[in-house]
């Protein structure tokens, strides 16, 4: 019989799996549960979702930067201490590079005041002069661009979430406060590079991850965005199917011990080398919608490509370099001054145009990942600050292994291939097939066509050579003759100035305004000013202050200001009047001729200059009436 004084054992009930790997799966699961379960918080119920500005909405199979950072805390401290990151920013005191709470700017006639309200800030306006009782209803700056040279700022619209370029951009190095127009290479003639909606039509193609312009009538819109900033998915894809998939630790540990690759996430750095090229070239290269429905497609949906994709689907690199001369012709003509007329790319920003025309990129294994690290193993916070500013280089990379590690032979004997010392910096493989004849971001900027200088390109194209923009003090007739000597190269026909007169004072005094950029950048670069001797540098940079481009007037005042005797050289290069400019010129000129010039020097007549140092008036003139003043537009 059954005693019914003595109650049944209870059943257990395991709540804790007994097994070891049971256990991993719990914490897991209740570790992803916390994780999605804190970003929904904060990103969706902690606030209202704005109205007035471009929103976070997660698309398809995305699921935000933030879900990585368990699994990958090393990937993501580095990406947080990028500038891929802060490239877009939602506006607030935490993110703007400056102060700006009771701030009063003015431009073209217009007085500005910000002031901060809460957490954000807020601009009002009216014309300049008036009473303050005129300011209009203030606008919240809602978003900014930029977080390393130059911050932009966007602000509301009234248009949905449509926004509008603030006018002035803020420059972080100098703390200074410019018109948008003079921080770009363009025109003096130009003004608002960028109108109502620009961002929301142009800039989140390439500034956000996944962005979706989502036209709504004439210039309004609503869009939206994976994530703010280049965040992990625009490199790796999709990552929800990821995340789910190794949330078993069974299954992590199972790739780990194997050679298999992960299937649910894209890696660039399995990829071949123009695939993993096209992850970085989605934003780094000019690029055309291959038709109108293409175009239409990528603003409601977003774009098509997915990092591992052969190509862009709706969109296509241009590649002039590669078409006959009629056609490079047509394709040069619609891309205005970006190209030298080769096809090489002479802005920044876009260097896959450039890399896919390098012999390198042919062979297929080449890729920008040969030599940049875009997660680096030192993830504490000193190596990743000089990992960013660095470019994000891989170790060893900003020096000559980064072309030795694949052209070993040459590393035997370096100066036997480049006739300089090996100390020379004429002996860095950088500065003679990646020289600095692009443009952007206020600086000079390494071509990522990997070439060999010629005479003929700065014939031709008007670039400046490699030889040339070391060695700024000789001729292209001396450079002709040392190509010919070293490598066999035939020696053009060339001008009477070709032989008379040194590179660098020609192209500084006829070039374009993107030429002459480049050469006054050049005259601050610490290898050129060794080459080529820099006494003669001043008076072509203190002339310079009075260039009709304000981009050309900031590198100059900059280059001027790394050479002795001005290195505290105080001058507003903003100021458009020309009676102010020459007369900061004249002052900065009469500084150096009686305080800081050598007179016992002898200044070479091929530098366009007197013994003495004074320009020779005959040829110094001739050389200005033969400038080029064709309209160039530099656009990073």
């Amino acid at each position: 019989m059954t005693d019914l004084s003595t109650p049944p054992n209870p059943v257990k009930r395991k709540y804790f799996p007994s097994s070891w790997a049971g256990r991993c799966k719990l914490i897991s699961i209740i570790w992803g549960l916390l994780l999605v379960g804190g970003w929904l918080f904060n990103t969706n119920w902690k606030s209202e979702t704005p109205a007035n500005r471009p929103i976070q909405t997660l698309k398809e199979d995305y699921s935000s930067a933030v879900t990585c950072r368990s699994c990958h805390p090393g990937n993501y401290a580095s990406w947080h201490a990028s500038y891929h990151r802060t490239m877009t920013q939602v506006a607030s005191k935490q993110t703007t590079a400056s102060d700006m709470d009771g701030l009063e700017l003015t431009d073209d006639g217009t007085d500005y005041r910000i002031d901060l309200v809460g957490d954000s800030y807020f601009v009002r306006s009216k014309m300049e002069g008036r009473a303050e009782s005129e300011f209009s209803e203030p606008r919240e700056i809602v978003l900014l661009t930029g977080s390393h040279n130059l911050q932009v700022y966007w602000l509301e619209t009234g248009k949905q979430r449509t926004m509008e370029q603030f006018p002035l951009g803020y420059f972080i190095a100098e703390k200074k406060w410019a018109p948008i127009e003079q921080t770009f290479l363009v025109p003096p003639s130009a003004k608002q590079v960028s109108s109502r909606g620009e961002w929301n039509a142009g800039c989140i193609n390439c500034h956000v991850t996944v962005g979706r312009s989502q036209p709504v009538g004439d210039r309004v819109f609503d869009s939206s965005v994976s994530d703010f900033g280049i965040a992990c998915e625009a490199c790796h894809a999709g990552g929800r199917e990821h995340i789910e998939r190794n949330r078993d630790p069974l299954h992590r540990f199972s790739l780990h011990l194997s050679d298999k690759k992960d299937q649910t996430i894209a890696n660039p750095a399995n990829m071949d080398g123009p695939t993993a090229s096209l992850v970085c070239g989605q934003c780094h290269s000019i690029w055309s919608f291959n038709n109108a429905a293409a175009a239409s497609k990528l603003d409601t949906e977003g774009a098509a490509y997915r990092p591992g994709d052969a190509n862009m689907e709706l969109r296509t690199v241009v590649q002039p370099f590669s078409e006959d001369s009629a056609t490079r012709h047509e394709t040069l003509k619609e891309y205005g001054t970006s190209f030298w007329s080769d096809g090489q790319i002479r802005v920044t920003g876009r260097e896959l145009n450039g890399t896919m025309a390098s012999p390198c990129f042919k062979g297929g294994e080449f890729s920008c990942l040969s030599c940049h690290d875009l997660h680096p193993d030192k993830t504490d916070e000193k190596s990743l600050a000089s990992w960013a500013k660095d470019h994000q280089m891989g170790v060893g990379m900003n020096t000559d292994q980064a072309c030795l590690q694949c052209h070993e032979a040459l590393a035997v004997n370096i100066p036997e291939h480049t006739h300089h010392v090996s100390s020379s910096s004429g002996s860095r493989c950088y500065n003679c097939h990646m020289p600095h004849s692009s443009y952007g971001l206020m600086r000079a900027i390494r071509s990522h066509q990997i070439t060999s200088p010629t005479v003929r390109e700065s014939i031709d194209h008007g670039r400046p050579n490699a030889c040339n923009l070391c060695h700024l003090d000789e001729t292209l007739a001396w450079t002709a003759d040392k190509l010919n000597e070293w490598y066999g190269h035939d020696i053009p026909a060339l001008e009477q100035d070709d032989h008379e007169l040194s590179a660098g004072a020609k192209w500084i005094l006829k070039g374009d305004a993107g030429q002459r950029a480049l050469i006054v950048w050049a005259m601050g670069w610490a290898p050129a000013k060794r080459a080529s001797g820099y006494e003669w540098f001043y008076p072509y940079l203190i002339i310079q202050l009075n260039d009709p481009y304000a981009a050309v007037r900031f590198v100059s005042w900059k280059s001027l200001k790394s050479l002795p005797g001005f290195y505290d050289f105080s001058y507003d290069y903003t100021i458009t009047d020309d009676a102010k400019q020459k007369a900061a010129c004249d002052q900065a000129y009469w500084n150096w001729w009686l305080k800081v010039r050598d007179s016992r020097h002898v200044y070479q007549e091929k530098t366009v200059l007197q013994p003495s140092g004074s320009f020779r008036q005959d040829t110094f003139q001739r050389l200005l009436k033969e400038r080029d003043n064709r309209e160039i537009y530099l656009i990073e």
